[in-house]
């Protein structure tokens, strides 16, 4: 069983799987959603730990077995999977774990290569010390950020654009508000897990065969725009996108480009008989 996860499931056709990071909820796609439930199906689960689904935390591995279980047992395989920030590492280990269940993956802002791990995350990850800057990075990233983040959205000229783009809205305030504590405790333990399961994401990658978009924004300070490039190097003609002008929060920021990679990606898996050559885009956020 999936363990009683709270799933977003809306529209009709081929199957989306979506994968919030850390933190997040499946609420997170809800603008991605909108912009394709009238051509498929999107299944956005709050993942354990986290939202309505609540419930003790667990790692990227058992995450996979997780989400498969869940796309099998709603019939909903195999799906293009989305994966945002640190739910890109459990997409990727999916589609190599379980590649029955995954058509295509949409990489957005996603985890990858061990050399991606910077010092702050490793920080993050120590016992004690680790626990007590999460908890004070929850509590500004919750409630002072976002207020910032208004402020810059006012200064004239648009000389702060790159700064709203990288902060969070007060959608965040909202979910601090309501799962504070249990996103403390989530956020720690899945920090200590990426620490340990990073390499087998990456091992993972050669692995991967199935159509994939990588997608960043060029303003991506929490997984830089260079870890995006690695990871489509690596996957066997997967796509480069670059999102110009657009932070970590794609899902939130751009969710039509979001939606439009989900097409192309479909295409694809739709066209699985031709051949297929990688390379790289840029999409501008004019309209988006």
């Amino acid at each position: 069983m999936a363990r009683d996860l709270v799933v977003v499931d809306r529209g009709r056709g081929p199957s989306v799987l979506a994968i919030h990071g850390q933190p997040g909820l499946g609420s997170d796609f809800d603008q991605v959603a909108h912009d394709l439930e009238g051509t498929h199906r999107v299944l956005a689960p709050d993942r354990p730990g986290y939202g309505e689904s609540g419930g003790d935390p667990v790692g990227m591995v058992d995450n996979v077995e997780l989400m498969a279980d869940l796309l099998v047992e709603r019939g909903a395989a195999p799906a293009i999977v989305v994966g945002h920030s640190y739910g890109g590492g459990i997409a990727i280990l999916l589609a190599a774990r379980r590649p029955e269940v995954v058509s295509g993956l949409v990489l957005v802002g996603s985890v990858g290569r061990a050399d991606s791990i910077g010092a702050m995350d490793h920080v993050l990850a120590l016992p004690w010390a680790g626990e007590a800057l999460t908890a004070a990075g929850l509590l500004t990233f919750g409630r002072v950020l976002p207020r910032l983040r208004g402020l810059a959205r006012h200064v004239p000229g648009g000389k702060l654009a790159w700064l709203e783009a990288s902060l969070p809205d007060r959608h965040y305030v909202e979910v601090a508000s309501r799962f504070g504590r249990q996103i403390w405790r989530s956020f720690v333990y899945e920090q200590r897990a990426l620490m340990r399961e990073i390499g087998d994401v990456e091992t993972a990658l050669h692995q991967v065969t199935v159509p994939a978009v990588v997608m960043t924004g060029t303003w991506d300070v929490v997984v830089p725009p260079s870890v995006a490039a690695s990871v489509a190097g690596t996957l066997v003609g997967s796509e480069l996108v670059m999102v110009a002008r657009t932070g970590h929060f794609i899902p939130r920021d751009q969710p039509r480009a979001v939606a439009d990679a989900i097409r192309r990606v479909q295409a694809k898996v739709d066209g699985a008989g031709e051949s297929q050559s990688g390379g790289w885009d840029e999409v501008d956020d004019a309209g988006a």
